[in-house]
C-alpha cells in the first residue's frame, strides 16, 4: 500500500520524548524520513530512531538545543548538510514542538524563566521557520505545523501566564504566516493539545491531574498518539485546503 507521505523528509523538533517522539514515530509510519530533534538526551533520541527503524520507518537523530540563537541555525545548517543532498534541498513537513512550561505566580517570575518561555516557545519556533520555508516555497509544497497548546485559546487556571503568552503568540504567528504563504503551496497551521498524558504531565492520582480531569469533558487524559494522529492528518496532501487554523485537540477542555 501506499503512504501519503512516501518519499517526504519531516523535521520534528524536541522528538525525543513525549508528544515529540509519537508524532516522529506516526509521521515515519506514514512515509516520511523523519530528522529527531534533541536537545541533550542522545539516548533517548537514538531509542526513538531504533523503534522506527525497527518497524519499517526511517530516521535520523540530531542534536540542537532550540533554546539558544546557536542552537536553532546549527539545526537549520544540519538540514542542508546532513540531508540537503539526498533530498534535493528539500523540507517538506516542519513541527515545530519544541516548548517548555513552568508553573507558579506570575509576579514571582525570574527573568531566566520569562527567557527560557520566550526562547523555546516562541523565538526558536519563528526563526526556524524562517530559515526553512524557503525550501518549501522552492519545491511549491510544505507543511509547517506548530504544536501550540489549548491554553492558546483560554487560560482557565492560574500560574501559567507566561507559558499562556507564548502559545498565544504561536496561535498569532501560525495566522499571520498562513496569510504570506498560503499562494506558495505551503500551509501554515497549529495543533493545540491539551492534558497529555506524558512524563512532564502525568495521569497519576494527584491534585494536579484530577483538576485536570475536571476541566476536559470527556474525562480523561489525552494519548500522544491521538496528538500525532491530528499531525498526520494535517500533514498530509489531504489537508491542502487548511490553512492558518488552530486544531484543539483536548478533549472538550475549551468546549
Amino acid at each position: 500500500m501506499s503512504k501519503p507521505l512516501e518519499n517526504k523528509l519531516a523535521l520534528v523538533t524536541g522528538s525525543s520524548r513525549g508528544i515529540g517522539a509519537a508524532i516522529a514515530a506516526r509521521l515515519a509510519a506514514e512515509g516520511a524520513h523523519v530528522i529527531v530533534n534533541y536537545a541533550a538526551s542522545p539516548a533517548r533520541a537514538e531509542q526513538v530512531v531504533s523503534e522506527i527503524v525497527s518497524a519499517g520507518g526511517h530516521a535520523e537523530a540530531v542534536q540542537a538545543d532550540l533554546s539558544t540563537v546557536e542552537g536553532t541555525k546549527a539545526l537549520a545548517s544540519s538540514v542542508d548538510k546532513v540531508f540537503g543532498g539526498r533530498f534535493g534541498g528539500r523540507l517538506d513537513i516542519l513541527v515545530n514542538n519544541a516548548g517548555t512550561v513552568e508553573f507558579g505566580p506570575f509576579l514571582e517570575s525570574s527573568e531566566s524563566s520569562y527567557d527560557r518561555h520566550f526562547n523555546l516557545n516562541v523565538r526558536s519556533l519563528i526563526a526556524l521557520t524562517r530559515d526553512l520555508a524557503p525550501r518549501m516555497i522552492r519545491a511549491k509544497w510544505g507543511r509547517i505545523i506548530n504544536i501550540g497548546s489549548c491554553l492558546g485559546e483560554a487560560a482557565p487556571l492560574p500560574g501559567v501566564t507566561l507559558y499562556v503568552a507564548t502559545k498565544f503568540a504561536v496561535r498569532g504567528f501560525t495566522r499571520a504566516l498562513s496569510r504570506e504563504l498560503g499562494a506558495t503551496g505551503v500551509t501554515v497551521n497549529n495543533v493545540q493539545p491539551g492534558a497529555i498524558d506524558t512524563e512532564l504531565s502525568p495521569d497519576d492520582d494527584g491534585p494536579a491531574a484530577q483538576m485536570m480531569k475536571k476541566l476536559m469533558s470527556v474525562g480523561r487524559f489525552g494519548r500522544t498518539e491521538e496528538i500525532a494522529s491530528a499531525v498526520a492528518f494535517i500533514a498530509s496532501p489531504e489537508s491542502a485546503f487548511i490553512n492558518g487554523e488552530s486544531l484543539t485537540v483536548d478533549g472538550g477542555w475549551n468546549a
